[in-house]
């Protein structure tokens, strides 16, 4: 799934840590953050302030957290 560009970060990272499941940000280069990692968010944020990495990633989770997270995600939820 798509993140949307309008997403308040931190309400969307407090949104993950809600997740039952891990929650990953795959770059275009094929790194993948878990962003329930402290870790991760640091780079996560660092990372939305290039707005066009927007495009190229995407958000994976388990079918079972998509509830918690739909109101950050495009709505094409066949990706």
């Amino acid at each position: 799934m798509k993140l949307k560009t309008n997403t308040n970060l931190i309400d969307f990272l407090k949104q993950v840590q809600k997740c039952r499941y891990d929650v990953y940000l795959v770059t275009e280069d094929g790194d993948c953050l878990n962003l329930k990692s402290v870790l991760s968010q640091y780079v996560f944020v660092v990372l939305a302030e290039k707005k066009d990495i927007w495009k190229d990633t995407v958000v994976t989770f388990q079918e079972e957290d998509k509830e918690i997270l739909s109101e950050y995600l495009e709505n094409d939820w066949n990706t």
